[in-house]
Order: C-alpha cells, then sequence, then structure tokens
C-alpha cells in the first residue's frame, strides 16, 4: 500500500511537471523582429571592424527587458538597448564582427534571451571573411594589365531568378597608378552590375569587385560561360570570364497541389549506346510525359556537346500527353568510353530540371 502511494505521488508531481513546463512555453512573449539573417557581404581584414544593427518591435501587452545576448564567437562582439521595451516599442543589438586571419564564409550565432523568453531567440550574421595574404604575389597570380585576380575566371554559381545574386571578387592593384571604373559601362548587359570598393583602387592596394547578376533580366536558363568588358578610368579594357547557371525559381508546392501542377515525366534518363564506329550517326528516341493536371512547358533543351542534335515534337504537353524526344549523336573524331548530358528546363514545380546521361563506347 505505501509503494503504491509513493508511485501515485511520483506520477502527479511529473504530470504537474510536465504541465508547468508546457505553460511555460506555451507563455513565451517573442519580439518581433525586422530581419534575424543579416548579410555584410565581404570583409577585408584590412578595413578593421564591421557593424550592423538587428531591431526588434514588442508586440506583446507586457513589457520587455533583454536579460542576456551571447554570441558563439570571440569575433562578434554586441552591445544592446537596456531600457524596458513597452508594447510598441522598438529594440536594437549593435552586432561588431571583427576580421581575423581565418578566410572564408561565415554565419556567427547570437542568442537573445529577454524575461518573457528564457529560451532565447536565435539571430545570425552572415558574411565572407577575407584575410590579408601573406604573399601577395602568390595570392593574384592571374594576371590582367597592372591588376591581380586570385582565379583566371569568376565563377557565380547557381544564380535563381526570384533575385539577384552578388559575387565579391578579390583584385589587387600592382601597377603605379589609380585605378577606377569608368563611369559609363558600354558593354555590360543590362542584368549584369558592376561596382568597386574602394571606387578608387590605389597603387599596391587590394579591393573588391561586386558582381550582380540578375537572372530574372537575364531571360534564359542554364549554363553561360560569358565575357564580361569592363571599361577602366584610363579607357582601358578589362575583359573577364564570367561562369554562371541560371536557374528558374519555384515556390513551394504544398502536397494538396502535387498531382494538380505540371510533372515532368522521362521514359528514360540513361541512355547507353554501347558500342558504336565514329563513322556512323546513332539516335534514340525517348518520351516526355506530362504526369501532372496542368499543362507542362518544356522551356529550353541543352546539351554538353554540338555533336548532340535535338529535337522535341512539342514544346507543351497536356495532362496525360507525351512528346518525342529525338537523340542523334555524331561521333566523328572521337575514340574511346564517351559521356554527354543532355538538359531539360521545364515548369515543373517540383523537379524543374532534369538530366539524360548519353553513354557509348567509340570505336
Amino acid at each position: 500500500m505505501e509503494k503504491s502511494t509513493i508511485y501515485l505521488c511520483c506520477l502527479i508531481f511529473l504530470c504537474l511537471f510536465t504541465l508547468n513546463l508546457e505553460a511555460q512555453t506555451l507563455d513565451r512573449k517573442l519580439l518581433t523582429w525586422e530581419r534575424k539573417t543579416i548579410n555584410i557581404g565581404a570583409v577585408l581584414e584590412e578595413k578593421g571592424p564591421v557593424e550592423t544593427v538587428f531591431y526588434a518591435v514588442n508586440l506583446n501587452l507586457e513589457d520587455i527587458l533583454f536579460t542576456d545576448v551571447v554570441t558563439d564567437c570571440g569575433c562578434t562582439t554586441v552591445d544592446f538597448t537596456k531600457d524596458t521595451l513597452a508594447t510598441d516599442k522598438i529594440g536594437s543589438i549593435r552586432v561588431r564582427f571583427d576580421p581575423d586571419h581565418r578566410g572564408g564564409e561565415f554565419s556567427k550565432v547570437i542568442i537573445v534571451r529577454t524575461n518573457e523568453d528564457i529560451y532565447g531567440d536565435t539571430l545570425y550574421l552572415e558574411g565572407i571573411n577575407m584575410p590579408i595574404p601573406e604573399n601577395k604575389e602568390m595570392a593574384y597570380p592571374h594576371r590582367i594589365g597592372n591588376l591581380g585576380f586570385r582565379l583566371s575566371a569568376i565563377n557565380m554559381g547557381n544564380v535563381f531568378t526570384n533575385e539577384p545574386k552578388v559575387k565579391y571578387v578579390e583584385v589587387h592593384n600592382f601597377g603605379r597608378d589609380t585605378v577606377a571604373l569608368n563611369t559609363h559601362q558600354e558593354f555590360l548587359p543590362d542584368y549584369i552590375q558592376v561596382s568597386m570598393e574602394p571606387a578608387q583602387l590605389q597603387s599596391d592596394q587590394r579591393g573588391l569587385l561586386l558582381l550582380t547578376y540578375d537572372g530574372a533580366i537575364k531571360g534564359d536558363l542554364g549554363y553561360f560561360d560569358e565575357s564580361l568588358n569592363l571599361t577602366l578610368n584610363d579607357n582601358e579594357q578589362l575583359s573577364l570570364r564570367l561562369m554562371t547557371v541560371v536557374y528558374e525559381h519555384f515556390a513551394p508546392v504544398p502536397k494538396s497541389m502535387e498531382k494538380t501542377v505540371p510533372r515532368l515525366g522521362l521514359s528514360e534518363m540513361e541512355i547507353d549506346f554501347k558500342e558504336i564506329s565514329s563513322n556512323r550517326k546513332v539516335s534514340k528516341t525517348i518520351f516526355i510525359t506530362n504526369l501532372g493536371r496542368e499543362n507542362l512547358l518544356i522551356k529550353k533543351l541543352t546539351s554538353t556537346c554540338s555533336c548532340l542534335d535535338l529535337n522535341v515534337s512539342k514544346t507543351e504537353i497536356e495532362a496525360g500527353e507525351r512528346a518525342e524526344l529525338n537523340i542523334e549523336f555524331d561521333p566523328k573524331g572521337r575514340r574511346g568510353i564517351d559521356h554527354k548530358h543532355i538538359t531539360l528546363f521545364s515548369n515543373d514545380p517540383i523537379n524543374p530540371v532534369k538530366t539524360i546521361i548519353i553513354k557509348s563506347s567509340i570505336k
């Protein structure tokens, strides 16, 4: 009997404790932040610390007070509003990032606790740390005139059509004269914007080229290897190689809509021609099927080689219908094991891009 009583008391205590924890979780009074993530871009070590501010408003009926703000790195320090935030009042967290010798992208975590939220909100400070190189000649081996770059080409990476992408490119002036970009860039396409920080690059000074690439304005999809021609202050031309892959952005599709939206289906995603002669063209026809209820649009077909000839019977496919994709491969001048890729871009919001692999052994 005594053991049963003790067991019952323990059970009641655990239930009350659990309910109390749930009540605390439900009773959290959170601040509404303007932004929870701030990207400060590229940070050159020689420029010193960089500061930014997170703002939050109290939309609760209760007063809120910052009680503790901590960071995950000694390179990041904070200062915050000490006054009590009444309803509709705005508070701030000022963050200072001090760059060091460790280079690369970073994401610093800032935990903000208040008298009404013991768990804390999480803020993120992101950017790219660019330390001072120990050897300038080795750090910037690729020269164009008197300007030194780390690489011979600029890789923008993946660019989506919903927002422009910014790329930071280090540049060092090895010449004696000041270098700046001409205010008028005659040969710059409308989907690319370029600026330089600082605006004037002194002799033996490092700076940044800021390239902004707008995929929506580009109006095309796929891989692009372009030549970017910039005019400098002395009217000299700076030619840069720019590589980019542009993808269309699609909003997440609710589970209930997955069978309604256009869906791209392929009868084969790998074609093996096996052993073939280099003197004879080979071909294969596969089928593209619309597995959804809305019309499927084939927006673009690309391949990794001009030796592939692609023909699709139609680019708009109704629900349940299919189109033929004829693939002709000309192996002339090739020998050995060969792999090629075909990429399809469509309006399927779940899998808008699909790749077909073409394999063969050429004799």
